[in-house]
């Protein structure tokens, strides 16, 4: 989804299920391909992400995650059994 405001976000929904936690390695790889992002400045930020979803996903809840891009940085919030958690790292 493409707002307005400069900032490219798009949204994953997981099922409390193991087998879909490696969907957000998957979504931030794709993240990278299309802005052109050194993987290098998001390497600690993947295996963040990996870390929250399997974290949440074991706590039995559904896990939203919004990726994020903007000018400056990559962001990633993860949304499951009633918590937020924000992951990001600057863009260089």
């Amino acid at each position: 989804m493409a707002r307005d405001d400069g900032q490219d976000t798009v949204t994953l929904v997981l099922p409390a299920s193991r087998p879909f936690a490696d969907l957000p390695r998957v979504g931030l790889a794709s993240l990278l391909r299309i802005h052109r992002i050194n993987p290098g400045d998001v390497g600690d930020l993947a295996t963040s992400v990996l870390e929250a979803t399997a974290e949440l996903a074991a706590e039995g809840s559904e896990v939203v995650i919004e990726f994020r891009v903007t000018d400056t940085e990559v962001s990633v919030d993860l949304t499951g059994n009633g918590r937020t958690l924000r992951i990001s790292v600057p863009r260089t």
